[in-house]
């Protein structure tokens, strides 16, 4: 049997969502094929990078240039990192300074989508549904009646970059505008996007490489919560309900799949992506938001969609390194 081949496995990362990455990477390490893979976990702190011990826990400190002359020779890295500087493109510029492979798009493809305002831009301009947005510079001055008669109220705010529901909030008037305005710019130095608010039915689909490392989708999932929307405590703390396969007709699944197969291309995605989405008027699924790096927990959605579809959390990661760090 061949000796299993190394990989860098990523986690933590410069934000808030470092937690929710801790607990991704775990299911990779606990579900990767360990007959096939050797995985190595390496933490990214602001305090610096370091490999953890499998058997022991500890933390030693290395950096880019020492896992590329690493003795082990990895075969690239599997990025589990949330947020920056896993989801925003940089971590991918290092990478690719040392010509090291990852699972993710490319650093131009990672910066875009977790970007919310240059994302809309690129899809309205493909005729892919989005939500009427304003958005503001880091330090811009802002009007609310203008805000007001451009989105209408209720709006939602958001940081232009962060994920995870992280800075978000819905306004439910005017002089609610400040605050979230405050509260997305203080998550995040990359201005604020405010939308108009999309009535409807909220799903998300993850996309995925098959066996022949083509993109999939998954089956569709509902999103339903009794909070104002799938906020931080939604996603983690248990305030709402995943339904998978969504309780839909058979042609509006395929509508909500095609919609997120075409941002997936649009956007240049690779390996494990997933794609949230507002079912806003029948036939039409507005998009919200693009995960380049969509949570792998136990609790995350994608792993959920993968079990209904056939997929194992083993097969589905030997799928993504398959097709992102051992293609021709």
């Amino acid at each position: 049997m061949p000796k299993p081949q190394a990989l860098i496995v990523f986690t933590g990362g410069y934000s808030g969502e470092a937690v929710i990455s801790l607990k991704s990477s775990a299911m990779v390490m606990a579900q990767i094929d360990r007959e096939r893979f050797l995985p190595v976990l390496v933490h990214i702190n602001p305090s610096g990078w370091s490999i953890e011990n499998e058997a022991t826990g500890e933390k030693i400190a290395t950096n880019l240039e020492t896992l590329k002359n690493d003795s082990r020779q990895f075969i690239g890295a599997f990025i589990m990192v949330h947020g920056t500087p896993g989801e925003d493109g940089k971590l991918q510029t290092l990478l690719d300074a040392v010509g090291m492979r990852y699972t993710t798009g490319s650093a131009d493809c990672m910066a875009l989508t977790f970007n919310k305002g240059r994302t809309n831009t690129l899809l309205s301009a493909q005729k892919i549904a989005v939500a009427h947005s304003v958005e503001l510079a880091h330090s811009e001055p802002w009007d609310a009646s203008y805000i007001a008669k451009s989105v209408g109220m209720p709006c939602f705010v958001k940081p232009n970059e962060t994920g995870s529901s992280i800075g978000i909030s819905r306004a439910e008037t005017v002089a609610e505008l400040a605050g979230a305005i405050a509260l997305a710019r203080s998550v995040s130095t990359h201005g604020v996007l405010v939308e108009s608010l999309l009535e409807g039915r909220e799903f998300t689909v993850g996309v995925v490489p098959n066996e022949q490392g083509q993109p999939t989708v998954l089956p569709v999932t509902e999103i339903t919560t009794d909070r104002l929307f799938f906020d931080y405590k939604a996603k983690y703390q248990g305030a709402s309900q995943e339904i998978t396969p969504a309780h839909i007709p058979i042609e509006q699944s395929q509508a909500i799949q095609d919609q997120a197969l075409a941002v997936y291309r649009t956007t240049k995605c690779r390996g494990m992506a997933r794609v949230d989405m507002i079912w806003t008027a029948p036939g039409v699924a507005s998009v919200i938001e693009v995960n380049g790096v969509p949570g792998f927990s136990e609790v995350s959605i994608i792993p959920q969609q993968a079990e209904k579809s056939g997929f194992s959390k083993m097969k589905l990661i030997s799928n993504i390194i398959d097709s992102t760090l051992l293609a021709d």
